[in-house]
């Protein structure tokens, strides 16, 4: 049950996300260039987020 509504809270934010920059663009292209824009930021930032919780378990790890 909270799988469904982890999926259902996501889908609404991810709409929203959608929703709000259609309306900011003013092209079609525009709207693809912001769209992409963004999962490149969130995309780097899961990466950078992911890493960096590999290095505190690499330090961990080395300091036993």
């Amino acid at each position: 049950m909270s799988k469904v509504l982890f999926l259902c809270v996501a889908g609404i934010f991810v709409g929203a996300v959608i929703f709000e920059l259609y309306n900011r663009s003013k092209t079609k292209l525009e709207f693809e260039h912001m769209f992409e824009g963004f999962i490149v930021k969130e995309a780097d930032e899961l990466f950078v987020g992911s890493l960096s919780k590999n290095e505190e378990q690499f330090m961990d790890d080395f300091k036993k």
